[in-house]
């Protein structure tokens, strides 16, 4: 469960931040917290010349909620080489609903229209062009075997800088189904599926050119 854990501190740091900044003496102290509920997996699916792997996860803080979705497809000739590919995201606060039962039982998140973003690429992974685009969300989670209970604290620091963490939570893995920018993705193309609650604060300082 830890891997879970994780990842999804890292993933509400990265979505969900309420951050400040506070000028010091010292250089700038950045303090990031996030506490409330998640839901997350990846599949991947394929036919016979494309393989496409598909990330969400949803999110609902005291701050408000947010979905991200990365659903990348990758183009391939006969011979199974790269050709080229599409990578379609979305980071989205509204036009979606998410919800989670208590006990971490069940979890459902949906929402249609979302504005998204499609890049594509050539065969050495350039970049070629993006534009808007939108795309529908439906996923459900159940959750399946014990619910883990986990505390951490972490301290680094090196030169210039120093971080101080923590993080208390709750995770239990999970099925997931669904269908995302409309491509139908059963349990037997998941990679992983969790879901939990999540308690967790940073505290960056930095000073001169670590900032």
């Amino acid at each position: 469960m830890r891997r879970a854990l994780i990842t999804t501190v890292v993933a509400a740091i990265a979505v969900l931040a309420s951050a400040g900044t506070a000028n010091a003496a010292r250089g700038q102290t950045f303090h990031v917290r996030f506490q409330g509920k998640f839901a997350e997996a990846a599949w991947e699916t394929s036919t016979s010349n494309t393989v496409t792997d598909t990330y969400s996860v949803a999110q609902s803080s005291k701050t408000g909620d947010e979905l991200f979705v990365d659903q990348f497809t990758a183009n391939l000739d006969d011979q199974g080489n790269f050709t080229g590919g599409t990578d379609t995201f979305v980071d989205v606060t509204t036009g979606f609903s998410f919800g989670m039962t208590s006990r971490l039982r069940s979890a459902q998140v949906s929402g249609r229209g979302i504005p998204a973003t499609s890049c594509t690429f050539d065969q050495d992974f350039n970049q070629i062009g993006c534009s808007d685009t939108t795309i529908s969300v439906d996923a459900s989670w159940t959750g399946v075997g014990p619910i883990a209970h986990e505390t951490f604290h972490d301290h680094f620091r090196s030169d210039g800088f120093s971080e101080n963490d923590h993080f208390t939570g709750t995770a239990r893995n999970a099925t997931a189904t669904g269908t995302i920018g409309g491509i139908s993705l059963g349990t037997d193309a998941l990679i992983f599926a969790d879901m939990g609650t999540a308690k967790s604060g940073s505290s960056v300082v930095c000073i001169g050119n670590n900032c």
